[in-house]
């Protein structure tokens, strides 16, 4: 379903990429119903429900755990709302480097060895 903003609804959106995201579980609704992550790469929370988490061992969701999760893209297209459609919990290091494609706003613009030019007056 097109979003009622955009201008052109038959131009062919971008295929999504899913790539598995890392992040701790922030927050847990007492009764376990749903909860939410706080991500690494995203400012906001992703909001996730009881009935995505995934486990091999039979774990349940609790707040400060480390999970790798997968965004629901319709539903971000639609709502403009962060929303897991996958969650398990992880072992992968949390705290990795982003890159560029990651996060273009860190990428520096000048090389990290340049000099200033300074007045020759100055010494």
């Amino acid at each position: 379903m097109p979003r009622p903003t955009d201008p052109d609804p038959d131009r062919p959106r971008p295929f999504p990429i899913q790539r598995k995201r890392l992040g701790v579980i922030r927050f847990i609704r007492p009764d376990g119903e749903f909860g939410f992550i706080e991500a690494e790469d995203f400012r906001d929370d992703v909001f996730f429900h009881h009935t995505v988490w995934q486990s091999d061992k039979g774990q349940v969701p609790q707040e400060k755990m480390a999970v790798e999760f997968e965004i629901d893209d319709d539903h971000m297209r639609e709502t403009d709302k962060l929303r897991a459609k996958i969650v398990r919990p992880t072992t992968r290091p949390l705290g990795k480097k982003l890159s560029g494609r990651d996060a273009p706003h860190l990428i520096i613009k000048h090389h990290p060895n340049a000099r200033r030019k300074r007045p020759n007056w100055r010494k």
